[in-house]
């Protein structure tokens, strides 16, 4: 499955796909509807008459799809304003009743959902159908029952299959998105959107190299496609190449400088390479565009406290804390944020507060993950240098750890952390010996950075000059601040120079 940070989190039904008898508008896809000059029109005379203080009349499926566009873009209000006035004036209008439909499918009230579509023709409801197949987790079933309705769609064919593509898509569900897109092409070799779906349910299923050359031809073909720019962003994001992924994202916002998906790809390029205050400044322009994206408070906390900016994280959790209880199976989001919560309100001096908030996280973190919240525990022991108790919380994270490895790392960089560089470089080393010489030699920069905290520059530069070759990202997020407009490969040479006064001589450098 995709990183929930490596784009936001949408709305079960937030990617509108158009209904059956709205066959005009459904081979498009629906942002690029909204931008258009159509739907742009009829939202400036919606939103214009609401701000007068007025509802305007217009037709179902137009109020309908201003609803959408706001739950798109995560403006619950005013997509239910819109939509009541769309019900208030064709009360037997079929579209705003698979919007609310959609709508208790995402609140998690299935039961409300499908008593909505049951009172609906079938014909008009094969989409909401299956999506109540898949909200019961019978996607299987969703696909067999959408089989069956294909020998309905002669007509229609090629437009139904792009439909059933995008149900998968929307759901996250890319081993069947692949399977009806294989079928698309074959009924339509030629749909104009079969590329850009390819590319994205190839990183939906985690194959982003196969999805990286697809998305630089589409690019080759169209340089101002900012949805291809930003899948592209995302992928180098996955694939760890960083800078290639600001890169990205600054073309698409070179389109569109109010592209919030750009802006969240820059913001994880830059977070992830270690430049946090700037990814912050991004997250924040985010925010302002998609006010409750969950995934994006979250991470933008993690930033902020990062930065010790714990006074600007805790309303942005006691936000996210919110998002998270109103929006079912959201347990272990709710179990992050109140992770970060007690470590936030530690930082501020209330220990016993943050405990307590740890023993809340407790009882709703799944199993497999309750490892975390032992080592946020012990962080939050080390907070207050009570070393025994935190020790013995790491102990409990080790042992319901489903990865050895992952929780020996997670407890040595909180040791790093906490200033006990002695204790966190030992478990470095075990990492390293654990996971063996390749595997592991992904700790060097860590075990670097705790030779330089602890001014032992002989061992410093020994574990520096390996450094970028083993793990380039997090030598450059360590010291591109000491090092600043230099590659990390030379980080070594300068640092060397900083102790010696002088370069290394090459010759010595080659018999090291």
């Amino acid at each position: 499955m995709r990183n929930a940070g490596g784009r936001p989190a949408q709305h079960a039904g937030s990617q509108s796909r158009k209904q059956i008898n709205r066959q005009d508008k459904k081979v498009e896809d629906s942002n690029q509807y909204y931008k258009s000059r159509h739907f742009q029109r009829l939202l400036h005379r919606y939103e214009k008459s609401i701000s007068e203080g007025q509802t305007p009349y217009m037709e179902a499926d137009e109020l309908t799809d201003i609803a959408e566009y706001y739950m798109t873009g995560k403006q619950d209000a005013k997509a239910n304003q819109a939509i009541q006035a769309a019900i208030d004036m064709h009360p037997d209008s079929v579209d705003p009743q698979i919007f609310l439909a959609r709508q208790r499918m995402f609140y998690g009230e299935l039961d409300k959902a499908r008593a909505i579509v049951d009172g609906i023709t079938e014909q008009e409801v094969i989409y909401i159908r299956a999506e109540l197949l898949i909200k019961e987790d019978q996607a299987n079933e969703a696909s067999d029952f959408l089989l069956q309705k294909m020998e309905t769609m002669h007509d229609s064919l090629d437009t139904y299959m792009y439909d059933c593509v995008s149900i998968f898509m929307d759901y996250d569900i890319w081993d069947l998105a692949y399977e009806w897109l294989e079928q698309l092409k074959d009924v339509c070799p030629d749909h104009p959107r079969l590329p850009i779906m390819e590319a994205e349910i190839l990183m939906g299923l985690d194959r982003y190299e196969e999805a990286l050359p697809q998305l630089q031809e589409i690019l080759d073909n169209n340089p101002y496609d900012s949805e291809a720019w930003n899948l592209l962003a995302e992928t180098h994001v996955a694939l760890e190449n960083y800078s290639e992924a600001v890169e990205a994202a600054d073309y698409s916002l070179a389109i569109n400088p109010e592209d919030s998906s750009a802006l969240l790809m820059k913001a994880n390029g830059l977070m992830n390479s270690g430049q946090i205050r700037e990814a912050i400044d991004l997250y924040e322009r985010y925010l302002e565009l998609q006010p409750d994206d969950l995934n994006v408070h979250i991470t933008l906390s993690f930033c902020y406290c990062t930065e010790k900016r714990y006074r600007e994280a805790l309303p942005l959790l006691l936000k996210a804390e919110r998002l998270a209880t109103q929006q079912s199976d959201k347990d272990a989001e709710l179990s992050q944020i109140l992770q970060l919560k007690a470590i936030t309100v530690c930082s501020l001096n209330m220990f016993y507060k943050a405990l307590s908030i740890i023993e809340d996280a407790k009882r709703i973190t799944p199993e497999d993950l309750m490892w975390k919240c032992y080592l946020t525990e012990g962080d939050i022991y080390l907070q207050e240098d009570r070393a025994d108790q935190a020790e013995r919380c790491f102990a409990d994270a080790l042992d319901c750890c489903p990865s050895q490895p992952e929780a020996l790392f997670s407890i040595a960089v909180s040791y790093m952390n906490a200033e006990y560089y002695k204790i966190a470089i030992d478990l470095f080393h075990d990492v390293w010996i654990t996971l063996g010489t390749d595997d592991g030699k992904f700790v060097v920069p860590f075990i670097a950075n705790c030779f330089l905290r602890l001014n032992d520059m002989k061992n410093f530069l020994a574990f520096l000059k390996q450094s970028a070759s083993c793990n380039r990202e997090a030598t450059f997020k360590f010291f591109h601040d000491r090092f600043p407009n230099i590659a990390p490969e030379d980080y070594y040479a300068y640092a060397y120079k900083e102790v010696h006064g002088v370069f290394p001589d090459i010759s010595d450098s080659l018999s090291d």
